[in-house]
């Protein structure tokens, strides 16, 4: 008897649980994309901002906030989020890509990998989102703040 009361009570929770909605992009480490990329046959979505940028801020909380665009992120791509002044060491393509400007002279520099993948028609721009197919040869290169309307448009190119 227990055990169906038991039974009964979680039931709704179970139920009810997995319909929830997401509310933000379930971002995850580069590494962890690329591993899982492959894995599944996915694609990977690197969102490149930097701190103190208006127009990555204006992003974050208008279009990367969106439900719709928050559901066809999480839904078809491996998503990454990345500060383009990193200091981080990043493999691609067999090089390995870091920030040249030392430590201790702060973090105003852009990192390299960054400028290799973000760069479209010569110009290298923040925030800019840069796609990766599972083999992760970039694919596709958005710059510059996307209403969620444009971003929606250029995304449903790249989902399945």
């Amino acid at each position: 008897m227990k055990k169906v009361l038991i039974l009964f009570l979680l039931c709704p929770i179970l139920v009810f649980s997995q319909g929830e909605a997401k509310t933000q992009i379930d971002w995850i480490p580069l590494e962890k994309a690329k591993e899982y990329s492959k894995k599944y046959d996915g694609k990977t979505l690197i969102f490149f901002y930097k701190e103190h940028c208006p127009y990555c801020e204006e992003m974050k909380k208008k279009t990367l906030s969106d439900p719709a665009i928050i559901k066809m992120i999480n839904n078809n791509f491996f998503a990454v989020k990345i500060d383009s002044r990193t200091k981080d060491t990043i493999n691609y393509n067999g090089i390995k890509y870091s920030n040249q400007q030392p430590i201790s002279d702060g973090s105003t520099w852009r990192h390299d990998f960054y400028a290799e993948v973000a760069e479209y028609r010569e110009m290298v721009t923040t925030p800019t989102i840069a796609l990766f197919n599972n083999k992760f040869e970039k694919i596709a290169v958005f710059p510059g703040n996307h209403p969620k309307e444009l971003l929606i448009r250029r995304l449903k190119n790249f989902v399945k």
